[in-house]
């Protein structure tokens, strides 16, 4: 469940295959459906257990504020996380749940830990990165 879904905006079918395109991926199905239904917002059900963390905001397509954007946070973020991910959430600590379209594990969702993060990233570093689910809709289904 969402508190505020479409806060800013609904996205349309077309801006999602746009963003596939572009980004030259294909999302999971799940995730999908939760773009075009919420296109973000925040979870009535925050707490992550491992982990232990507050999730703060599934991020939206959208150009809104920065806390909110998924756009935002993946030119933010680009050099930062390792490659075939792309930030889906956020914690209260400036850490990011990632979403991997590589076809190894494809649609797992991670933690990465900025505290963790190395001086000068490459996109082949995962020491900071931990496994939180196999899926979205399993990421979603563990907040309690």
């Amino acid at each position: 469940m969402i508190l505020n879904p479409n806060e800013f905006g609904k996205l349309s079918d077309e801006e999602l295959n746009d963003f596939e395109l572009t980004n030259n991926m294909k999302l999971p199905n799940d995730y999908r459906q939760f773009l075009l239904a919420n296109n973000g917002g925040k979870p009535t059900k925050q707490a992550n257990k491992s982990p232990e963390t507050i999730v703060t905001y599934i991020l939206g397509m959208h150009n809104g504020d920065y806390y909110a954007s998924l756009y935002r946070h993946i030119d933010m973020f680009a050099k930062r996380i390792p490659f075939s991910t792309f930030p889906i959430a956020t914690d209260s600590f400036g850490n990011l749940f990632l979403l991997s379209v590589h076809s190894e594990n494809y649609g797992q969702i991670f933690f990465w830990d900025h505290e963790g993060e190395p001086e000068i990233q490459d996109g082949h570093y995962v020491d900071n990165v931990s496994f939180v689910a196999d899926s979205f809709a399993e990421f979603m289904n563990k907040l309690h």
